[in-house]
């Protein structure tokens, strides 16, 4: 048993998703409606054959072809290998009737007894941290399942490069990660079947979008070569390969779809991106930006779009951050701070409802209305014992009240975000010399460095507080700052100031609040209510290429007429870089958030400072100060720009 294990160095766990108490939850789940031709590549078609005639000395196969050219005028003269071997037995199993699904009218991958009229594809979006799919129906467009799973590459390196180096230092570097996401594919296949009650079997053709290092991996290609310049692929065009070549657990002769890729480090997920929001039919700038581990931007409109990778870590998904975890129950996903108390409170997945953390009343100090003491929750500058976590540990696995047990990447934005606004964050990220509960310094897990705690360790199901630590700044402002560099660099090349909209799109993306990214810097200034979340844009690509096969053509033309954008070799990208390091830019100005900015910046003046130190140590009765007035300024300022529910 794992308990009796004794751990002696750094190491890998692996906890299989039956196991797992708390399964994540799909955040690349199907975005905006989309309108949808439902034309796809794959076909039933229903014959039935005449009695064979000593006189006749063609075979099955050829009876089978010519029948399909009379009936129903197709000239089909391929036949996978499966088909050839079932298809007597078919033949004998339901008096010479049977349903031939044909692929892209040139051949018959798959034969049943009868008749029948269900189809199915998947649409995968193969991510560096997660991989996305949807199970469709191919003749009526129908999603029946969504499911999502860690990529179980991840161990091997937690962003492209670490994988590109573990292939380049290991002879079989490759091939060990292309066994794992083929693995990781087959359960997801597994998990989709299962909610939608389909056999796997009857799945005839997949569609695989992800970057160009998961492009390579999946064909078990090594990919040394995106490690440095000029940064070559093996293939830029469009790829049709069988199932089974790739030992995926579908029909045997069914097809796997690969679009097209861009360029070095722009592949198919950002052209099924540039497929489903299709910035070539608009007039206006849009900027997209496909947020995740490895983020992609394009830029542009029917005249000109431009392209971009920028490599954002994995801070986005949670990874890197001393109390992120993935989107799953129990993960805080929503954060507001009192800039006047420092008082929080937040909502987790799983629970609808705001929560107040426990000193949440301080809301109330100084007010006039309650010259109570502040509260003094349950040990709040310590972690519970080891004994006291294990048994909060139990608690939480036999009690239903769900706890929070960390935070997600949404949550994360928006906490660093609610803490500049504060006052308690600097622009350069560092923490504020502020006396108070909520921060402290080199407990806990702190290590010696600042951190701010969201949640006490009496209130989380692991037994410690969760807090936002210095390095976790660090960590999101290195993300951001990449992203943001990228987007100005496609802005100047366009020689645009401001754009006209910005789409957010992925699984991290949709689920951004959109002035909170702004607030950090994440995106450049542009009006809130053209700001909009799409959701998993480059899955829906790929349903859109899998359901239509008039998009793959689309696709492939779209890839050739974007310009790629080269952010490596780029000799500005250092500069705008370092700028978007500070908190929202070192420079840019944010027109759109002036106000919220102004009473930001009043919260570091020495007297407010030393004022949220006093309400932190004592109640105090009488008129709220100027301080107190300029907080409560702040606050009204940001539900203003923000006038979504608090």
């Amino acid at each position: 048993m794992s308990c009796a294990c004794q751990v002696l160095g750094d190491l890998v766990i692996f906890v299989p998703e039956e196991s797992q108490t708390r399964k994540q939850v799909v955040r690349k789940a199907a975005g905006v409606e989309r309108a949808i031709t439902v034309d796809a590549a794959m076909r039933l078609y229903f014959v039935e054959l005449p009695p064979a005639e000593l006189k006749d000395h063609r075979g099955d196969w050829e009876r089978l072809r010519d029948t399909l050219r009379t009936v129903h005028e197709l000239e089909v003269e391929r036949v996978d290998l499966s088909v050839l071997r079932r298809l007597q037995p078919a033949l004998a199993a339901a008096n010479r009737a049977v349903t031939v699904t044909v692929w892209n009218r040139q051949e018959v991958i798959d034969i049943r007894p009868g008749f029948h009229d269900d189809l199915y594809g998947i649409a995968v979006d193969v991510g560096t941290t997660t991989v996305a799919g949807h199970l469709c129906h191919l003749r009526t467009g129908e999603i029946l399942a969504t499911a999502s799973r860690m990529n179980p590459q991840v161990p091997f390196g937690e962003d492209l490069m670490s994988r590109v180096s573990y292939a380049m230092l290991h002879d079989d570097g490759a091939k060990r990660m292309h066994t794992a996401i083929i693995e990781g594919l087959n359960g997801l296949i597994a998990d989709l079947c299962t909610e939608a009650q389909v056999n796997p079997d009857e799945v005839v053709e997949m569609v695989l979008v992800g970057n160009t290092t998961m492009h390579h991996l999946l064909l078990e290609v090594n990919p040394r070569e995106l490690g440095g310049a000029p940064f070559s692929l093996v293939m830029h065009n469009a790829l049709d390969v069988k199932a089974r070549d790739l030992g995926l657990h579908i029909a045997s002769g069914g097809n796997i779809h690969f679009p097209p890729c861009e360029a070095g480090h722009v592949g198919a997920d950002n052209v099924g991106v540039l497929v489903a929001e299709a910035p070539y039919n608009q007039d206006a700038n849009v900027l997209i930006l496909d947020i995740g581990t490895n983020g992609e931007l394009l830029l542009g409109n029917r005249q000109r779009v431009l392209s971009a990778s920028s490599p954002t870590g994995p801070a986005f998904e949670g990874a890197q951050i001393h109390h992120g975890m993935r989107a799953a129950a129990g993960a805080i996903e929503r954060v507001r701070i009192d800039p006047a108390t420092l008082a929080v409170k937040y909502k987790m997945i799983g629970h609808d409802d705001w929560i107040e953390s426990d000193d949440g009343e301080i809301e109330s100090w100084g007010d006039g209305e309650s010259g109570s003491s502040p509260p003094t929750p349950a040990t709040p500058y310590t972690d519970l014992s080891p004994a006291e976590r294990r048994q909060r540990k139990r608690e939480a696995i036999l009690n239903p009240t769900l706890r929070p047990s960390g935070i997600c990447g949404s949550g994360i934005i928006e906490v660093i975000a609610e803490l500049f606004l504060a006052g308690v964050i600097a622009p350069n990220g560092r923490f504020a010399e502020i006396t108070h509960p909520r921060l402290r310094t080199g407990l806990g897990d702190g290590g010696g460095k600042a951190e701010f705690v969201l949640a006490w360790p009496h209130e989380t199901s692991t037994g410690r507080a969760i807090t936002i630590h210095s390095d976790d700044v660090r960590a999101i402002q290195l993300g951001k700052a990449a992203l943001y560099a990228g987007a100005k660099l496609l802005m100047r090349r366009l020689e645009l100031a401001t754009v006209d909209k910005i789409v957010l799109a992925g699984g991290f993306g949709s689920y951004i609040d959109p002035f909170h990214a702004m607030v950090l810097g994440l995106i450049p200034d542009c009006e809130l209510s053209q700001v909009q979340a799409v959701g998993n844009a480059a899955g829906d690509g790929a349903r859109m290429i899998l359901l239509d096969r008039n998009k793959r053509q689309e696709a492939q033309w779209a890839a050739r007429w974007v310009t790629y954008i080269e952010t490596a070799v780029e000799p500005s990208f250092q500069e705008e870089f370092v700028a978007a390091l500070d908190i929202p830019h070192a420079s840019d100005d944010f027109v759109h958030l002036e106000e919220v900015f102004r009473c930001a910046r009043e919260q570091w003046s020495p007297d407010r400072q030393q004022a949220i130190a006093t309400l932190a140590n004592a109640g105090r009765g009488g008129r709220a100060t100027r301080e107190d007035r300029a907080a409560r300024r702040a606050q009204r300022a940001v539900r203003q720009a923000n006038p979504q529910e608090q």
